[in-house]
């Protein structure tokens, strides 16, 4: 008669502590060992699993031959494991790796580790993708992140084809929130350049310096392509560092009749300043 052969239990090399008294096993096979302890007071779920398997007959939970299943793979399960354990986190590489993490947080019921990701998930290297910054703060209501990405948002053209999976993951109310600030953005950029910047230093919004009459074509079309411009990226680049054909068009205007520059470009750029500085910054309160 034939006995069967021994099954090899492989454990993740920081939890194989045979005085864990809790066995799980990973969907690739892993097997992780944690203290009881450690999950009561960490997960809400594992806290009301746990309760539930001290009523009555239960399977043994320090068991290999009875390891509960995840369906998490090792990579999520590593890293989840390592924060409710306090251990030294690993730095994140990417959002798909975070997000993965932080379903499983909320999947078990840890605040901790969530919170954890919430400071985490502003660092500069993730903010280098910002709407999907926002769209993960959105779905978990983190106004500040959510305030913090939609900053960073301004400077890319959300309306792209690019970027249209990630602006369907985004709840109504927050995408509009978006779209509204960067309007306003683009909107009262506009309005203040037309009520509060001088076509020119010293000279009426009609006529050059030499009292002529001249045309003020160029300026018309600088500000369209600041317009549509700032349809796309509601940030408001620096005007002198422009190398559209327009803004080079604008700035070298002269009069037809005594040949001076119709537009002084440092007094306009002066003028322009606090209009940007007085851009609405603040998404509007959640509905």
């Amino acid at each position: 008669m034939f006995s069967e052969p021994d099954i090899q239990v492989s454990y993740h090399p920081l939890f194989g502590s045979p005085d864990a008294d809790v066995v799980f096993r990973s969907s690739e096979g892993t097997y992780y060992r944690l203290h009881s302890f450690v999950l009561r007071t960490t997960s809400g779920f594992f806290r009301s699993m746990l309760s539930l398997s001290g009523s009555g007959s239960s399977p043994d939970l320090s068991s290999d031959a009875s390891p509960i299943g995840l369906e998490e793979k090792d990579g999520v399960l590593a890293r989840f494991f390592t924060m409710i354990s306090g251990m030294e986190i690993p730095q994140w590489d990417t959002l798909d790796e975070i997000e993965d993490v932080l379903h499983a947080a909320e999947k078990y019921d840890t605040p901790g580790p969530i919170s954890i990701i919430r400071s985490a998930i502003t660092s500069p290297r993730f903010m280098l993708d910002p709407l999907r910054v926002y769209a993960i703060a959105a779905r978990y209501k983190w106004e500040e992140v959510l305030q913090h990405a939609a900053e960073a948002c301004l400077a890319i053209p959300i309306h792209q084809q690019e970027y249209i999976p990630v602006l369907k993951r985004i709840p109504t109310d927050d995408l509009l929130r978006l779209i509204d600030l960067r309007r306003e953005r683009r909107d009262a950029f506009i309005h203040a350049i037309d009520n509060e910047v001088q076509f020119t230093s010293g000279c009426s919004r009609d006529k050059c310096a030499c009292g002529r009459t001249t045309d003020h074509h160029p300026w018309y079309a600088l500000k369209l392509s600041v317009y549509m411009e700032m349809d796309e990226r509601p940030i408001v680049r620096n005007m002198n560092d422009l190398d559209w054909e327009v803004a080079k068009k604008c700035w070298s205007h002269k009069c037809t009749y005594c040949g001076r520059l119709v537009y002084n470009q440092i007094a306009t750029m002066e003028c322009i300043r606090p209009c940007v500085d007085g851009l609405p910054l603040q998404l509007r309160p959640r509905i």
